[in-house]
């Protein structure tokens, strides 16, 4: 279950404790005799809208779940932000920040068999907003999933598992974040961000620094929304690299160097973990920067307590 519900929030009390309250009164103004039934009825309907105002998380780590598209925004040609409807309004996936999910899809396969395809996704939603989650997904001309999720019209569903994933953040675990993020490997980074910065209020002090690669600027996944949170949270900077920069670019031009490292992400220190998302050639060429620079060996397949995290 999710965090105690607050009780004597105006949910509570326009939803359940007035309605239930005029019941009884007006039984008791127009026929008294009644009262009794009148207040067994409102514990019975009170009990019951108190049960479906919960917050329930739906997830299941060892079972699939079908979960239907309410809403398909194109960002771009192969770039789509889809949102899926939960079970209730105030249903959350209970995803802890830093872990994904996997979506299953059996798909033809060139031979001419089905095969049952799994891939992992972050969404970009939280279980702050309650009712939905969505996911930002590119489409690639040999993705198998990706590209069975562009098809999808509303109405449709996919089957989804989870938690999963060694990362769980948690609010000052470190004092400062280095990122490097590429492509698409944005979404696990901006769902610590948007973390991190909702907990301003409540004594998160945690610095970030984000090195965003891309081949072209079109291609910068989210920039309005990554810009207008570093303009917003003094402890959030961002710096953008790409391959084939425009005209007047004062970015990043090329891959993402150890001088870009040392520049723009802090440095090593026993409070500091680098957090590395994207392509895999580009993580290789990463851990192997990092580890030039004083970082502790990233492992090949990531555990929480780790310096350099991989996604």
């Amino acid at each position: 279950m999710a965090d105690a519900p607050d009780y004597l929030s105006k949910k509570y009390i326009d939803g359940v404790y007035i309605p239930s309250g005029l019941l009884v009164v007006g039984c008791l103004i127009v026929k008294r005799e009644w009262l009794p039934y009148a207040i067994a009825l409102a514990l019975a309907m009170g009990g019951y809208k108190v049960w479906a105002m919960q917050v329930r998380k739906v997830l299941k780590p060892n079972e699939f779940q079908s979960f239907e598209l309410k809403e398909k925004t194109i960002i771009s040609h192969n770039v789509a932000i889809y949102r899926f409807k939960l079970p209730t309004e105030t249903a959350i996936l209970g995803l802890p920040i830093g872990q994904h999910i996997s979506i299953a899809a059996t798909l033809k396969q060139p031979d001419g068999d089905s095969k049952e395809i799994v891939r992992s996704y972050t969404p970009i939603s939280g279980d702050h907003q309650p009712g939905y989650f969505d996911l930002l997904i590119k489409s690639y001309p040999t993705g198998n999933i990706s590209k069975y999720m562009a098809s999808l019209i509303v109405g449709q569903t996919i089957k989804v598992r989870g938690p999963k994933g060694a990362m769980i953040y948690t609010p000052n675990m470190v004092r400062h974040f280095g990122m490097i993020a590429g492509g698409t490997g944005i979404t696990p980074m901006l769902q610590i961000i948007r973390a991190v910065i909702r907990g301003r209020p409540t004594g998160d002090k945690t610095q970030i620094d984000l090195i965003f690669a891309n081949v072209n600027k079109e291609d910068i996944l989210l920039k309005e929304d990554l810009d207008q949170l570093a303009k917003e949270d003094a402890g959030f900077r961002v710096y953008y690299v790409l391959n084939n920069p425009p005209e007047k670019w004062d970015g990043g031009v090329g891959f993402v160097t150890p001088e870009m490292i040392t520049k723009w992400l802090p440095k090593p220190a026993d409070d500091v973990k680098l957090l590395l998302c994207g392509p895999p050639p580009m993580i290789s060429a990463m851990k192997k920067s990092s580890e030039s620079l004083g970082f502790k060996k990233a492992k090949p397949v990531s555990k929480l307590e780790d310096q350099v995290f991989a996604f």
